[in-house]
């Protein structure tokens, strides 16, 4: 059962270099084959400095870090009871290969709710703020995580 008491809580800074291979790698993997994710001067034709990421690309900094297991495990959640319930980003400005992106997960919040068949869960919120290597805000993504009880 997640730990209540830890809303608000912030986790050790997730900090990822993008990579032009990866943002191929998760538009194959989602099955997005817009040539811009897979061609940069395919992305400059079409107004972009470089190959943009696409719109789920924060989903590979925070699973690819060590992050998502440690915060699990500090809020007491059992594991094997998660289902992701979604993910939501906000983009303020591009992101594109060469740029390095910092995020600081944080808890947003802890709900109990009540399922139709009427058993418990937590929907848990974590959110995280990134900027990238100037200083700069670029987005926002809100995971939010379903243990079942």
């Amino acid at each position: 059962m997640a730990d209540h008491s830890k809303v608000g809580r912030e986790y050790a800074p997730v900090t990822w270099e993008v990579e032009r291979g990866k943002i191929r790698e998760l538009a194959k993997a989602i099955g997005d084959m817009n040539p811009i994710y897979h061609d940069r001067d395919a992305a400059v034709r079409e107004g972009y400095k470089e190959t943009p990421v696409p719109p789920t690309f924060l989903t590979v900094p925070m699973m690819w870090s060590t992050s998502m297991p440690g915060v699990i495990n500090d809020l007491g959640i059992n594991f094997m009871m998660v289902l992701h319930g979604e993910e939501e980003y906000e983009y303020y400005g591009e992101i594109y290969p060469g740029d390095v992106i910092t995020a600081v997960p944080r808890v947003a919040s802890i709900e109990e709710k009540t399922s139709k068949s009427g058993r418990k869960m937590d929907m848990v919120t974590i959110e995280l703020v990134y900027t990238n290597q100037r200083g700069e805000k670029v987005a926002r993504a809100r995971t939010l995580l379903v243990e079942r009880k």
